[in-house]
């Protein structure tokens, strides 16, 4: 199993584009499939509380973008739902046989991605389409993962309360600052924990799917 790290430029997508515009970061919490070629992304937008207003009207007026369903958070970050009718980009990760543990925005409109895979193989299949794409994308960092790692009893409950609670389901029955609540914690920290979660539960996956061949 491996993590890589992989930067890009997504051409026509909003995540691109609106960081290039405004002093804001965009990171992805999750993200499925939508229709046959969109995703819809579950985000959290952190920048200066008075140009979020215009944020969102940039990002409604993407193209691409057929829906924007947000809310601001108690510290002033937009935390809600953005659907993307068309990216095929955004498709090629969706389409193939590894998981998105995280996308954030960086500097010059790029943005990173960190996916687990169970080999090489998956993720040069994922270069080769992108570069069918015309997009320039960057191995920043590619780390074996070792199959004992786990999480502490505090993260484990969580994960399992997230769970039992319907965060992870479509449409969500929970929301991540009622979680946070619940715990005691800021919404960035239990979103930590959270990725840390999924990535256990993709690392055990993949060690059933290793034990079944």
């Amino acid at each position: 199993m491996m993590e890589a790290v992989i930067s890009l430029k997504i051409p026509q997508n909003w995540m691109s584009e609106i960081p290039e515009k405004y002093p804001v970061t965009i990171k992805v919490l999750d993200r499925i499939p939508y229709s046959e070629r969109g995703v819809k992304d579950l985000v959290e937008i952190a920048g200066p509380q008075d140009i979020m207003d215009e944020v969102l009207k940039d990002i409604r007026k993407n193209p691409l973008v057929s829906k924007v369903d947000t809310t601001m958070t108690e510290r002033g970050k937009i935390v809600g739902a953005v659907t993307t009718a068309r990216c095929d980009i955004c498709r090629i990760l969706t389409d193939s046989d590894c998981f998105l543990i995280s996308a954030e925005t960086k500097s010059a409109g790029k943005v990173e991605w960190t996916l687990v895979m169970s080999d090489k193989e998956v993720l040069k299949g994922i270069f080769d389409r992108l570069k069918m794409k015309s997009v320039v994308a960057e191995l920043v960092k590619l780390t074996k993962i070792d199959d004992k790692e786990s999480l502490t009893e505090r993260q484990d409950k969580i994960a399992h309360v997230a769970f039992d609670r319907g965060y992870f389901d479509y449409p969500k029955r929970i929301s991540l600052r009622e979680l946070a609540r619940m715990f005691e914690v800021s919404p960035s920290t239990l979103s930590e924990i959270l990725r840390k979660g999924q990535r256990k539960i993709v690392l055990d996956y993949f060690k059933k799917q290793r034990q079944q061949l």
